[in-house]
């Protein structure tokens, strides 16, 4: 049996690629697989290579190709470590096809890395040939949803968020960027403070991800995203008379870098596993 990894880019996904690392040099099979948005933040991809450079991972990074005609199942494609990074072109394809997601309707975790990732693993390794690992704390309960071909972190390690970060304060390298940042920047399943505080961080690429919006989405109208039915430059605007420091401020005292988090992963198969990120907002 196969164990693949689902590898999201997070500090907590990288420790379960550590441990079952260990496991296949001591003879089990295992395979890293990374599926990329094209949404991340810089320091991510920078992440993900610094990971593959010094542990000599095989990393396996796919990009979601869908399939123009409705009803189609979408396929990928297979690219070097080092062509990931923040072009949007995955994002842009899906959003061409599908259109855009929102709140009550997360599709894009699903399209752009379950149904890819699910069919790489089936031509590879054959349907019931592989087990699935996601990167989920024991910390985290409400993610923990136990179903046939999935194992998790917890399973195998006891460590909660603070033994991760501790763990990696000891490492030669590190993902170097605050929680907010994490997964795709401006991911809908943040909470408004996180994305306007993503946005206030990084505005040129906030500018790039509206511009893209702006041409893909052939409606005529705002794509009605977020929390509190904002659109990203709705949602900048709404926090635009508060300074950078007093929102983080404002986060921290909301308890919104708790365990578990709106942004602490973006798991594939959230949807098929019940992950309820209005929980973690």
């Amino acid at each position: 049996m196969m164990n693949v990894v689902s590898f999201s880019g997070g500090r907590t996904s990288a420790y379960l690629l550590w441990l079952m690392e260990q496991k296949r040099q001591a003879g089990e099979d295992v395979h890293y697989v990374f599926m990329d948005t094209g949404a991340e933040h810089p320091k991510t991809y920078e992440f993900i290579r610094n990971i593959v450079s010094n542990w000599k991972i095989d990393l396996h990074c796919l990009r979601v190709i869908p399939n123009p005609e409705m009803g189609k199942a979408s396929s990928y494609e297979e690219i070097g470590v080092t062509d990931i990074g923040p072009d949007l072109i995955p994002w842009k394809r899906m959003l061409n096809k599908y259109g855009h997601p929102y709140i009550g309707g997360a599709f894009c975790t699903d399209r752009m890395k379950s149904v890819p990732f699910t069919k790489y693993c089936q031509e590879k390794f054959g349907k019931g040939n592989y087990i699935t690992w996601l990167g989920i704390r024991t910390d985290e309960p409400n993610r923990l949803k136990r179903a046939n071909g999935f194992r998790y972190l917890a399973d195998i390690s006891d460590f909660e968020k603070q033994d991760v970060l501790d763990w990696w304060s000891e490492q030669k390298f590190d993902l170097g960027i605050q929680e907010h940042l994490g997964n795709c920047v401006f991911c809908i399943k943040k909470s408004m403070q996180k994305v306007a505080l993503a946005a206030m961080d990084e505005p040129e690429l906030a500018d790039a991800f509206i511009n893209i919006l702006d041409t893909e989405i052939k409606t005529g109208k705002e794509p009605v995203m977020y929390r509190g039915n904002n659109t990203l430059k709705s949602l900048i605007a709404l926090f635009s008379d508060i300074s950078r420091d007093e929102l983080a401020s404002r986060m921290t005292s909301m308890r919104q870098y708790d365990s578990g988090s709106c942004s602490e992963s973006c798991e594939a198969f959230s949807c098929q596993l019940g992950f309820n990120f209005e929980d973690a907002a």
